[in-house]
This record gives C-alpha cells, sequence and structure tokens, in this order.
C-alpha cells in the first residue's frame, strides 16, 4: 500500500511533509485591468519534470475531488508563507482564496478571489508566478492540493500569472475559420476544435430522413405481418371450436371481436380449454338440407336439440337460424 510522502528542497517543506512546485496561471490582460485573473492554471496535467529535476505527476480529477470533499477554499500566499512560516509560528496571510477547481485538458486550474494585496502584488509585477503546495505519494503522484503561492522564481517553465505580454495565452485560429464555424473572429483553438467535434458527430438531415422512412415502412411491414398471422391464429381457434362443438355458429362472430388483440386471443383459448361439446350428435347431422329449406319431420326439433338451445341460452329462431333450419 502506497504512504503519502513528498520530495524535500526546504526545512519547512520536510516538516510540513509537503512538496512545492511552480506553475503558470496567467491572464495577461489582468494587469492592464489592474484586476486579478478570475481563473488560473495551478499545475500541468500528467507527468512532468520541474526546472530543479524533481517529477511530479498531476491527475486534475483527482485533487479536484480531494478539494470537493474537504470542502474549504484554498490560500494563496507570498512566497509560501503558509507552508514556511506558519509552521514557525509566524504570520501567513493570504493574498487571495481559490474557490473552485477545475480539471481541463492541459492541466488543473482554480477561480480566484483576489484581496487587495494580492492585487497590489500582482499589479507591481514583483511576484508574477504561481506555485503549487502538493501531497505526493510514493510514486510522486500528487494527492491533494494544500495551497499555492504568488512566487518569483518558477520551477516550471511557463508564462506568468502577472504578464507585461498583451497576447492570449491561447492561439487564435483565423478569423475565416471561426465564422464558418458560427464563432466569434477571435474565437480561439480549443472553441473551434469544439465546435469542430460537434459537427462531426451530426448526421446529415437527408440521411437522418431516409432512415426514418425506412423505419416507418419496417414497422408498417411487421405490424401487418404480426396481423396476419394473428387473423389466422383467430381462424384457426374459432374453427376448432366449432368443429368440435363448443360453440355453434351463432357465436363465431362474438369470439372473433374478443380475439382482437392478442392478450383477448389467449383468454378464448383458455375458456375453450374449459368448454366440452356444447352440441350432441343428433338426427340432424347426417341429413342434408334441401335447396328450398327443412320442411315436415325435419323441420321440427329433438328433445336433444332444445337440450343444447337451452344450454347454449339462445331461442328457437337463433338455433335454427345457426342450423340452417327453416322457422318455425
Amino acid at each position: 500500500m502506497m504512504t503519502p510522502r513528498s520530495l524535500h528542497c526546504l526545512s519547512a517543506e520536510m516538516a510540513s511533509g509537503l512538496t512545492v512546485v511552480d506553475a503558470f496561471a496567467a491572464d495577461p490582460a489582468a494587469v492592464a485591468r489592474q484586476a486579478g485573473p478570475a481563473s488560473i492554471k495551478i499545475a500541468p496535467r500528467g507527468r512532468f519534470t520541474a526546472r530543479d529535476g524533481r517529477v511530479f505527476d498531476v491527475d486534475p480529477e483527482v485533487l479536484v475531488a480531494r478539494f470537493a470533499a474537504d470542502g474549504v477554499h484554498l490560500p494563496i500566499d507570498l512566497d509560501h508563507a503558509t507552508v514556511r512560516r506558519a509552521a514557525a509560528g509566524e504570520a501567513a496571510p493570504a493574498v487571495g482564496w481559490v474557490t473552485q477547481l477545475e480539471p481541463r485538458a492541459d492541466g488543473l486550474y482554480g477561480a480566484v478571489d483576489w484581496l487587495d494585496e494580492g492585487l497590489r502584488i500582482l499589479t507591481a509585477r514583483t511576484h508574477r508566478y504561481i506555485s503549487p503546495v502538493l501531497q505526493l505519494d510514493d510514486t510522486k503522484r500528487a494527492i491533494w492540493l494544500h495551497s499555492a503561492a504568488l512566487v518569483a522564481a518558477p520551477a516550471v517553465s511557463m508564462p506568468a500569472v502577472a504578464s507585461a505580454d498583451p497576447s492570449p495565452q491561447e492561439h487564435n485560429m483565423p478569423k475565416e475559420i471561426a465564422l464558418a464555424l458560427g464563432l466569434s473572429p477571435d474565437a480561439g483553438e480549443t472553441s473551434c476544435l469544439s465546435a469542430i467535434t460537434t459537427l462531426k458527430a451530426r448526421v446529415d438531415p437527408a440521411v437522418h430522413a431516409e432512415a426514418l422512412a425506412r423505419c416507418a415502412q419496417l414497422t408498417a411491414d411487421l405490424a401487418a405481418r404480426d396481423k396476419a398471422a394473428h387473423d389466422a391464429k383467430v381462424a384457426a381457434t374459432i374453427e376448432g371450436a366449432l368443429k368440435a362443438r363448443k360453440i355453434v355458429p351463432a357465436q363465431r362472430a362474438a369470439y372473433e371481436a374478443l380475439c382482437a388483440t392478442p392478450e383477448g386471443l389467449a383468454q378464448v383459448e383458455a375458456l375453450f380449454e374449459t368448454f366440452g361439446a356444447a352440441l350432441t350428435p343428433s338426427r340432424l347431422d347426417a341429413q342434408t338440407v334441401p335447396a328450398g329449406g327443412l320442411t315436415g319431420d325435419l323441420a321440427t326439433l329433438s328433445a336433444e336439440d332444445r337440450e343444447v338451445m337451452r344450454q347454449m341460452g339462445l331461442t328457437e329462431d337463433e338455433y335454427r337460424k345457426a342450423n340452417g333450419l327453416t322457422a318455425a
């Protein structure tokens, strides 16, 4: 299991168990505005070697998670007074406060609330660089951001927080490219790359419309196929019940209506399983019906026929009509 440790270069750092590494976070226009940069770069991302040969490995997401868990704003002091002087009981006032950390593609950034003394120092440009105080584990991986300081000499060679160079840190793309992407003429490289990525993810409207049409056609084809299969199953179920004498022809329409949905068909099938033969064989089964209808004895219902009528709840007219008999 790895235990937190630090690379020690000063006695105060040895006592605190923290490692100091300088890194920039610049807003070149801050001096002209006489205001501190609202956001500064605190450390680069990944494994890097400082100017003095020390090696550090910074995962911004790890430091952001620790900052969020602690819920404490981090001080920005002068020359690491919080580490060096506070340990000896001396005053170590903050000149600003890191109120939020943010991981970005190129490193760890922090939102800063500058105090008046911090603004004075930035304006005077006596301390132009930002230097974080990091705690490392055995693999030189940063696990905690303790504080940061304004310093005169950085360990990592990068632009300064207070700089006289008015050019932005991020290279601007040609304004024609920015305008073509729907951005402002002075949009930076990051903004343009983000817009290009968004465009690559978009689908051509014509391709999208064609895909929707094909999807609709496939849905319609599947629905038609399912309906045909359902209708065939309903017909087979009703015919089977008629042949088994579980229902009479007069009931066919009613049961077909009940079978309109797959759920209804399943219920009717289950119901038919409980039915016995509703119609018993009678002397009419072997008879053929003349073209003019039945007369005489053939038109007379047997006791068996009347028992079926009673069981099925049919009137004599309904029963005769269902069985092709002439009306009484």
